[in-house]
């Protein structure tokens, strides 16, 4: 392999280069980005006696098809507010798998998963009906499936936490579960003149846990309501006295060809005070990322065709590329998603420091992720799991992801539905949403959505990648280059274009 002393003897020989040139190059092959061997036959192919720095970056540009480096200039007049102020951030480690992560994947594994699901999202059913949320239940009548049998006053009414593990239609037209927990399995079946608690009940899926209020009958439990684990209504939207902002990316799939380069340079052009608005722009001081910053390599067939940068090192590096061109006030915050290059299966932990250096504006987390951004808790999760929704929930769909993401806060559990999405059996949960957030922000689905439940803030952050041939037969129609912006004092969402 040449070195690039090597390098220099041999290609001067047949070309000289300008002293910024040669600069150039040797920082490039400090960091590993270039191979010289290639570089000095491009060179001298050009057939020139002499070049300048900006001919010897047109060719390493063709040659590693890096999008060219956004030339970022700060406008004279801009004074951002959010540069006045430090960075107020921290990462909650018991909702981050990174560096704690220790399962074996043995059937074992996902037993102690499965009861420790069952177990946290118990113990918030439980808490709902200790403070009054569930008025028509009492504590002490709570009760287990093995002591259904126990009961000998067939009339007297309880409730009952289980897993559901099968829901079918009888003979009769009654709905009828099949649920387990700790203690065993049984039946649990809603009559048929239970209307609307029945409706209720019909968007349960396999793998809830939910609370069932009912009496029991002949080796079965006829149920009259049913209780999913939610987030209260009691809940007050946080605000802050400093008027700064977070901005909110996902899906930039940086390696793609169908990366929107040119939109997300003007999106840095604005961050630095170029453009409309300068008062918003100074104003952001956190940018959120919610995964897929590079399209991958070999995520799905046929995908090295759609790549402009076939190597995962050199897309990194062009994301790297875009950070640096941020202003240095803003703190950026990523998370992984699907396409990035860590474990496919979720929980994932954050980006390596080989693909994505530590610098001191960049905080890595993984997916998922719970974050206090100036003390507004914020939970990010790529979203892979809003397929599974998506697809078994009726009247859900992909053109607006606040319904399937309020779904999963429902539920509160962010992959519920077992064997859809890739899961790692750790000792632990990772995906239940034990705490309620301030604010949910996901990606994933390349669509733009923003809404209010209980006074959560919930944010689908789209996409910087244009329509894809696959999203063209599903008929996906995504919203590529529009950004939510979160403002942290007033609540106030606005969202910028920048296609």
């Amino acid at each position: 392999m040449m070195d690039i002393e090597e390098f220099r003897d041999k290609l001067y020989d047949s070309v000289r280069l300008t002293p910024d040139a040669e600069e150039y190059i040797t920082s490039l092959y400090k960091e590993k980005k270039i191979e010289l061997e290639t570089a000095y036959e491009r060179l001298v192919a050009l057939n020139k006696p002499f070049l300048t720095r900006e001919e010897v970056e047109k060719v390493f540009l063709e040659m590693t098809k890096l999008p060219p480096p956004v030339e970022v200039r700060r406008a004279p007049l801009f004074k951002p507010l959010a540069k006045e102020y430090e960075a107020n951030v921290r990462v909650r480690q018991d909702y981050d798998v990174s560096g704690k992560s220790r399962s074996t994947g043995k059937i074992e594994d996902f037993v102690k998963l499965f009861n420790d699901r069952f177990n946290q999202i118990k113990t918030i059913l439980r808490t709902r009906v200790q403070n009054g949320q569930i008025a028509v239940i009492n504590v002490s009548d709570i009760r287990t499936i093995s002591s259904n049998k126990k009961i000998s006053h067939r009339d007297q009414r309880f409730a009952l936490i289980a897993m559901i593990s099968d829901k079918r239609r009888s003979a009769r037209g009654n709905l009828v579960f099949e649920v387990e927990d700790e203690t065993g399995k049984g039946l649990v079946v809603f009559m048929s003149d239970e209307k609307e608690q029945t409706k209720k009940a019909e968007a349960a899926m396999l793998d809830d846990i939910v609370m069932f209020e009912g009496r029991v009958g002949n080796n079965l439990f006829l149920a009259s309501s049913i209780e999913y684990p939610e987030v209260p209504f009691s809940k007050e939207v946080k605000l802050i006295e400093e008027d700064l902002a977070v901005l909110y990316l996902s899906d930039l799939h940086i390696g793609s060809k169908l990366f929107l380069k040119d939109s997300f340079s003007k999106l840095i052009e604005w961050l630095n005070g170029r453009g409309n608005d300068r008062e918003l722009a100074g104003k952001i001081k956190y940018i959120v990322i919610a995964g897929d910053i590079v399209d991958g390599i070999g995520i799905y067939p046929t995908q090295e065709e759609e790549l402009a940068i076939r190597d995962i090192f050199k897309q990194y590096d062009a994301f790297n590329q875009l950070i640096e061109s941020l202003p240095d006030y803003i703190t950026v915050i990523v998370s992984p998603g699907n396409h990035d290059a860590v474990r496919r299966a979720e929980p994932q932990p954050k980006l390596p420091d080989d693909l994505l250096p530590r610098r001191d504006n960049l905080i890595k987390v993984g997916n998922p992720s719970w974050v206090s951004i100036e003390g507004i808790s914020h939970l990010i999760y790529h979203g892979t799991s809003l397929d599974s929704i998506i697809s078994e929930i009726p009247g859900l769909g992909y053109d607006n992801p606040a319904l399937p993401m309020i779904e999963l806060l429902r539920r509160r559990h962010l992959s519920p539905l077992y064997g859809r999405n890739p899961i790692v059996p750790e000792l632990r949960d990772y995906l239940v949403i034990k705490d309620v957030p301030d604010v949910v922000v996901m990606g994933h689905i390349h669509k733009n959505a923003y809404t209010r439940y209980r006074n959560i803030v919930l944010f689908n952050a789209g996409t910087f990648q244009d329509r894809t041939e696959f999203q063209i037969k599903q008929g996906h129609m995504p919203t590529p280059g529009i950004v939510p912006i979160y403002e942290l004092r007033t609540g106030e969402v606005k969202h910028r274009s920048f296609v």
